[in-house]
């Protein structure tokens, strides 16, 4: 695999894997510059699992590619946040914030509709995160307990 700076995989080492896997959704989120329930019963857990599982079914495969910035921008880190601006909102979207229906499932364009509005916000439009792919909008990417 090609890498970057002995730390990094390079765009076509990624590509490559995800034209490799026969998954049957498939999934990359970078937070790179330049990228372009513990109390909950197990039966309910069973259930929010399968009511997860099943959207995921119903949706038709695909790709989707997640990234921090666009191809010139820099991802930017917050001190504040203690983690860089996408991550931080992603974390937060994925937990909860981003589940605009509030059917504790968290759709890849929940995710990005909130990732989006909220890296632009903190970061005074100088960070535009981006996604591309062929991928339903509604791809199950994250379940909420």
């Amino acid at each position: 695999m090609g890498t970057s700076l002995e730390t990094g995989l390079s765009h076509e080492a990624v590509k490559a894997a995800f034209r490799a896997s026969r998954a049957h959704t498939k999934l990359c989120v970078a937070d790179a510059c330049f990228s372009g329930g513990l109390l909950a019963s197990k039966s309910i857990v069973a259930g929010e699992t399968s009511k997860y599982y099943k959207e995921l079914e119903d949706v038709k495969g695909g790709m989707a590619l997640l990234m921090s910035s666009k191809s010139q921008e820099y991802s930017l880190e917050d001190q504040g946040l203690r983690s860089g601006v996408f991550s931080y909102y992603l974390r937060k979207g994925l937990h909860g914030e981003a589940d605009l229906n509030r059917n504790k499932i968290v759709t890849i364009k929940e995710l990005y509709d909130y990732v989006f509005t909220a890296v632009r916000t903190h970061t005074a439009n100088q960070q535009n995160p981006n996604i591309s792919g062929n991928f339903s909008p509604l791809m199950p990417i994250g379940m909420i307990r």
